[in-house]
């Protein structure tokens, strides 16, 4: 089997039909595709039978645990690919993406992964225009490359679509964190950035399909950014610190954002006694760093003082200094 298509389904009995005929119009014969069933309530298990009547190569798999990261990790559990391509269920993917990327990885062994780029588009493939900018230049960096650049911009980083994985990628970095509620994509982006050889191809592989109901938007209306990313900060990327030999880089890198996080956590919560709580947990949940004292000293500042011109004198001067000393 050269190529594996995962796809984690959770009622998307709209899309069924439109994500089968995006993978089969890549014209790969040698392919499964595995749909995985995240305890969908509509007719999506049923449009999924469907088709595997129509095609052998359809399998339908079901993951009773709630989430985009487990689901994934059913279907990688369940690959036989060379090759694994994780595809989300409302998108779209651009004419023969999947071929030139089975050919990037075919003819460079030295690379682990290859991606490239997305559009994000309310409208179909059909309908949204594609920019002329594409140069099909294939860039191979080495690690770890992609995982700072992704780390230190996260505009830079590219949904799972935009990727093609070797199989065996994922008995080095493992699957998807299933500890945290959002973000596992970015965070096992920049974990492959750190530990692989990664290749860009410069040229539009899917369309990121946008509307007002999915669940990180859904999220993003109701959550201040910095509580949003602090899971991921500490349960990915502290851990992925302590427990592998990282350049200095991504210690400053992450070191800062986790500093700067809990500034913003602080004083985006109302209550003195919320804040001064919230405080503890957070410096809880990173005890296994040492936390300079001029960092916990303005942290408490802001406590008292929950004003946003303090928290900007917190970050643009107190934390950079801090950063500075930092060594390996």
């Amino acid at each position: 089997m050269i190529l594996s298509v995962i796809i984690p389904v959770f009622n998307a009995e709209d899309f069924i039909q439109k994500s089968y005929a995006s993978i089969i119009g890549q014209h790969i014969e040698d392919i499964e595709i595995l749909y995985i069933d995240n305890n969908s309530t509509d007719g999506s298990v049923i449009k999924i039978n469907n088709l595997i009547e129509k095609d052998s190569r359809i399998t339908l798999l079901h993951q009773l645990k709630k989430g985009a990261a487990p689901t994934r990790n059913k279907g990688l559990q369940h690959a036989s690919g060379k090759y694994i391509y994780l595809f989300d269920v409302d998108d779209e993917i651009f004419p023969n993406a999947l071929k030139d990327m089975l050919e990037a990885l075919e003819s460079n062994e030295a690379v682990d992964a290859v991606f490239g780029k997305m559009i994000k588009s309310n409208k179909s493939i059909s309908e949204t225009p594609k920019p002329n900018d594409e140069t099909f230049k294939l860039t191979i960096e080495e690690r770890p490359y992609w995982g700072l650049k992704w780390l230190s911009d996260l505009s830079s980083v590219v949904g799972p679509p935009a990727f093609l994985y070797r199989a065996s990628v994922f008995n080095q970095i493992g699957h998807y964190n299933e500890a945290l509620r959002i973000g596992q994509d970015t965070a096992l982006d920049i974990r492959l950035g750190m530990l692989c050889h990664v290749a860009f191809l410069d040229r539009y592989v899917y369309l990121y399909f946008k509307h007002e109901e999915s669940t990180i938007q859904k999220v993003k209306k109701k959550m201040p950014r910095a509580f949003m990313v602090w899971p991921r900060l500490v349960q990915e990327h502290l851990s992925f610190y302590l427990q592998q030999d990282v350049p200095l880089r991504f210690k400053t890198l992450l070191f800062a954002q986790i500093y700067q996080a809990m500034a913003r956590q602080i004083v985006f919560t109302s209550g003195l006694a919320k804040r001064s709580k919230l405080k503890g947990q957070l410096l809880s949940e990173i005890k296994s760093i040492d936390v300079p004292f001029s960092i916990r000293f303005y942290l408490g500042i802001l406590v008292v003082l929950p004003f946003e011109p303090l928290r900007k004198i917190y970050g643009y001067h107190i934390v950079p200094a801090e950063i500075k000393k930092l060594k390996v």
